[in-house]
């Protein structure tokens, strides 16, 4: 008795050695189905993550530009240069200072008019796509940021809730 036990339980390891084809198919239907379920939402959150990182980017430039203007460091600030290619000066004869902007182009936002001491660069890519050229202007004089662009422009348009005017939106440093 113990031998038919002994050589029946030997039968069933043999002939059990793997999973079967069905199994396998519907584990890797399973699979597909959660990948396509959630390879989107994935790719949403990935994009989401590229256009925050694009708007602290441009909030560190436009910081840079706050703090150089509030420490009146004009050695910072480029000066103008005319038609003629000579540097531009006032009514007093002075140098004038050249516009402090950060224009937004080409995947790229550039700061210009200006190189702040504490800003290792002043041009940085911008990794997600769908954002419009846009020019945003720094007046020193009231600490206010301006643009051109209006205000469904200044949107992102791959996900209009990102949108690059809540940066500047701030008038002047808090103290």
């Amino acid at each position: 008795m113990v031998k038919n036990v002994l050589n029946t339980l030997r039968k069933k390891q043999k002939n059990n050695k793997g999973f079967s084809l069905v199994e396998l198919i519907v584990v890797i239907a399973i699979m597909a189905v959660l990948v396509g379920v959630l390879a989107p939402q994935f790719i949403k959150y990935v994009e989401r993550s590229r256009q925050s990182t694009d708007l602290q980017n441009v909030e560190e430039l436009k910081n840079a530009v706050e703090v150089t203007m509030a420490d009146a460091d004009d050695d910072a600030i480029a000066d103008a240069v005319g038609a003629d290619g000579k540097p531009a000066v006032g009514a007093d004869g002075k140098p004038t200072k050249a516009t402090i902007t950060i224009k937004i182009e080409n995947g790229k936002a550039k700061l210009e008019g200006i190189t702040p001491k504490n800003l290792g660069k002043t041009e940085v890519s911008l990794k997600s796509k769908g954002w419009n050229n846009q020019t945003y202007t720094y007046n020193p004089t009231d600490s206010i940021w301006t643009t051109d662009a209006k205000a469904d422009e200044t949107q992102n348009k791959k996900d209009p809730n990102r949108d690059m005017a809540d940066v500047f939106s701030t008038t002047g440093s808090e103290t």
